[in-house]
């Protein structure tokens, strides 16, 4: 899976690049996606207590995954994304498996 990494309004580190690349690479035990491009940015309102967004878009087989979370940290901001991908690529998966399935 080749994995894209962008960010705008915040730097990133060269920890946070490694986990995103290995945390990322994990979900491909779920499905096999072609492409998965992660986007970090950082909220500028004061107000907004998580400030770090990072939003992930998995395409793949004609499917297409995507999230978008808020999170204190860019590492938390992973995790969360994580969370809320892993459901959807099992479902995807369990969809396509019961339809070969099917004579």
């Amino acid at each position: 899976m080749e994995i894209a990494i962008s960010s705008r309004g915040t730097e990133l580190s060269d920890a946070l690049v490694a986990a995103t690349n290995q945390k990322i690479g994990k979900l491909s035990r779920f499905l096999d996606m072609d492409l998965a491009r992660v986007h970090y940015a950082e909220e500028r309102n004061p107000r907004i207590a998580e400030k770090e967004i990072c939003e992930v878009v998995m395409e793949g087989h004609g499917h297409q995954v995507q999230c978008k979370v808020a999170a204190v940290d860019g590492m938390a901001a992973l995790d969360l994304a994580i969370e809320k991908l892993e459901p959807q690529l099992t479902r995807l998966k369990t969809k396509s498996a019961a339809k070969h399935k099917r004579p």
